[in-house]
C-alpha cells in the first residue's frame, strides 16, 4: 500500500475563507491625495487671521497645486517599471544639469526670483467646495461598488452587476490566474493592480482592473483555490483505496 500525502494549502487568511470579494474601483479613487490636500487647505484658510473670506496662504496653494499635478500625471500615464526608471534617471540628470549650470552662471537665483513672482492663493470656499465635490464623488463610487463586484467561491466566479441583482457565473475549474502591477504610481497609492482570470470554459479572459490591496486579494484567492485542489486530490485518493 502506497502512502499518499496531500499537499498542504497555503496559510489560511483571517477573513472569508470560503469566498473572496473583489470590487473593481474607477481611477477617480486615486484623487484621494487631492481630497486630503483640499481638507488641509480648507482648515488652514479658516485658521488664518482674517477668517474664511481672506485669501489663502500661498505656501498651501503651492502644495495643493503640486499634489493636484501629480494626481493628473497618474491619470495621464501608466508608470510601468521601465518608464518609471527612465523618468527617475531623467530627473536625476536634470538636477545635476541645474547644479552644473548654477555653478557656471548662478541661474538658481534667477529661478527663485521668477518662482517668487507666482502667487497661488485660494480661499476657504475653494478648498471646501473641492473637498465636498471629491467626497461626494467618492461616496457615489462606494455605493456603486456595492452593486458591481465579483464573488469568487470554491466552484465559480459570480459577477454581481446592475441595480436589479444580475449575476454572471463562470466556473473555476482549471482556471488560471495572473496578477499584473502595470502602474507603479497606482500601486504606491493604493497597492492596486490588475487580476486576469483565464477560465477553461470561456474564450475571453476575465480582466478586473484597479483591485485595491491586490497582494492580499491574490493570497486569499490562492488559498481558496489550493484548498479546492487539496479536497479533490483527497477524494481521488479515497476512491483509489476502494
Amino acid at each position: 500500500m502506497t502512502d499518499t500525502t496531500a499537499p498542504t494549502p497555503t496559510k489560511k487568511p483571517k477573513k472569508d475563507p470560503d469566498r473572496v470579494i473583489i470590487r473593481p474601483w474607477p481611477k477617480v479613487i486615486f484623487l484621494y491625495p487631492t481630497l486630503v490636500a483640499s481638507l488641509i487647505g480648507w482648515f488652514a484658510s479658516w485658521l488664518s487671521k482674517d477668517g474664511a473670506s481672506a485669501a489663502g496662504n500661498p505656501t498651501v496653494g503651492w502644495i495643493f497645486m503640486l499634489i493636484f499635478a501629480i494626481n493628473l500625471l497618474v491619470f495621464a500615464f501608466d508608470f510601468s517599471r521601465i518608464k518609471s526608471i527612465t523618468i527617475l534617471f531623467i530627473g536625476v540628470a536634470i538636477v545635476f544639469a541645474l547644479m552644473w549650470a548654477n555653478n557656471q552662471w548662478e541661474i538658481m537665483a534667477w529661478v527663485r526670483e521668477k518662482l517668487g513672482t507666482i502667487d497661488i492663493r485660494m480661499n476657504a470656499q475653494f478648498y471646501g467646495f473641492m473637498a465636498f465635490l471629491l467626497a461626494f464623488i467618492f461616496f457615489l463610487v462606494f455605493v456603486n461598488t456595492r452593486f458591481n463586484y465579483y464573488e469568487i467561491n470554491r466552484n465559480e466566479i459570480l459577477h454581481h452587476h446592475g441595480y436589479l441583482g444580475d449575476i454572471r457565473r463562470t466556473p473555476t475549474t482549471a482556471m488560471r490566474m495572473q496578477k499584473e502591477i502595470y502602474d507603479l504610481m497606482e500601486y504606491a497609492l493604493l497597492r492596486s493592480g490588475r487580476l486576469v482570470f483565464n477560465p477553461q470554459t470561456e474564450r475571453e479572459a476575465l480582466v478586473i482592473d484597479n483591485v485595491v490591496g491586490i497582494n492580499e486579494v491574490e493570497r486569499r484567492i490562492k488559498y481558496l483555490l489550493s484548498s479546492v485542489s487539496v479536497a479533490v486530490r483527497q477524494e481521488d485518493v479515497s476512491e483509489e483505496a476502494f
